[in-house]
């Protein structure tokens, strides 16, 4: 599976933001439609008429009633992937934060930096975040900033560079701050610059990650400003509703562990690659209803099921491959019932023609999706996530 960070890797998604894609059982009760979802092929057909929520696309916000509001600067993900999402909104669903990148340097991903004249240290690039409210004022979060995540009272996690722009061939240092609200003080919560990803919080703890040589991600937690302690090496699949505990991936993308986040104590474990049936890899950045996580994974989707002392992988839906040759990316449940499924989806350049993005809305129950139209990879069309209460379940 592959990853999307790291100092060689960033390079190529600014210029994936540029034109390319990117990349990268049976249920235990019966669904509401009265049937129980079982392992098997999805069917994708064209036509998706109200996408399962809001979404992004280039310098617009889309709500699922076909509505759209002017953003202040295009959307990007190109400081961290799927690690974060590109766009999400507040507990009480009045502001928005949104990644953009202002490009400094055409960069193309076929060619080495030497053989496009980009010496050592050029500035490619700038990070930002920037915040939508509900009045459809934007305004600039913080200039040389990505990857955020808002916790319950209305606090925002982010990282801030030590440089201001992206340079070529240079890791981008930064620190996790923290801010009461979004026009308050900066408060750092690391001490010590490193390339850093906000993830998500759980409760008043912040879930991040520190990237490492080689894209070797490590899952820290933040228990308060300076108070780090890791918590697994690997990547964060979901958070429970609770927010007790967390959903992680082995670095190797074959093991899917249960923790708890206040201590770290392993709850359960599941090797995906010896499950019924057996995969390859399982994706991280997905989503956690009730008793059941849904992630990406090597066949298409994954769904388990969870309880205190357990982890079972509960169905598998598979994916057409000529469709969707890099799989689907950060798929959500919409409903508290689990049954239905959000995603994106990656299809990168083929024969000259540029990579395209699609939205799927899928059912689990009877395994059918249905798929937007094609956007353009460089738009970076991505659902937005919502930040919820911890007492109404994850999404």
């Amino acid at each position: 599976m592959k990853r999307l960070v790291g100092a060689r890797t960033t390079a190529a998604v600014v210029a994936i933001a540029a034109g390319a894609a990117a990349a990268l059982a049976i249920f235990g009760v019966f669904g509401a439609r009265g049937a129980a979802p079982r392992t098997g092929p999805l069917s994708v057909h064209a036509g998706l008429k109200k996408p399962p929520g809001a979404f992004v696309r280039r310098d617009g916000l889309f709500t699922e009633n076909g509505g759209r509001k002017q953003l202040g600067a295009p959307v990007s993900g190109a400081m961290m992937g799927p690690l974060s999402p590109v766009a999400l909104r507040s507990s009480d669903g009045k502001l928005l934060v949104y990644n953009t990148w202002q490009e400094l340097r055409a960069v193309d991903g076929d060619q080495s930096f030497s053989k496009q004249g980009i010496a050592d240290g050029e500035a490619l690039g700038t990070p930002s975040l920037r915040v939508h409210d509900d009045a459809g004022k934007d305004f600039l979060l913080a200039r040389g900033a990505y990857s955020a995540a808002w916790r319950q009272d209305g606090a925002i996690g982010f990282v801030k560079g030590i440089d201001r722009d992206y340079q070529a061939g240079r890791t981008y240092l930064g620190q996790v701050l923290v801010r009461a609200a979004v026009h308050g003080r900066d408060v750092a919560w690391t001490g010590e610059p490193a390339h850093y990803v906000v993830y998500a919080w759980a409760g008043d703890r912040l879930l991040f990650y520190r990237i490492g040589l080689g894209e070797k991600t490590q899952l820290l937690v933040a228990d308060g400003p300076g108070r780090i302690r890791p918590l697994a090496d690997g990547s964060a699949i979901a958070v429970s509703p609770d927010a007790t505990r967390v959903a992680v991936l082995s670095q190797d993308a074959s093991n899917v562990r249960v923790l708890d986040v206040a201590t770290g104590s392993e709850l359960s474990w599941l090797d995906v690659t010896t499950a019924t049936p057996p995969l390859g890899w399982v994706g991280y950045s997905g989503s956690w209803v009730g008793d059941h996580v849904v992630a990406s994974a090597s066949a298409g989707l994954a769904v388990f099921h969870v309880e205190s002392r357990s982890l079972a992988l509960e169905q598998v839906l598979s994916l057409d491959r000529t469709q969707f040759p890099v799989g689907v990316q950060e798929p959500r449940f919409v409903d508290d019932a689990g049954n239905e499924i959000a995603a994106s989806a990656d299809v990168p350049p083929t024969n000259g023609n540029g990579g395209v993005s699609f939205l799927l809305d899928c059912d689990r129950i009877v395994r059918t999706c249905e798929r937007g139209e094609p956007a353009p990879a460089k738009d970076w069309l991505r659902p937005v996530k919502d930040t919820v209460a911890t007492d109404e379940g994850g999404r």
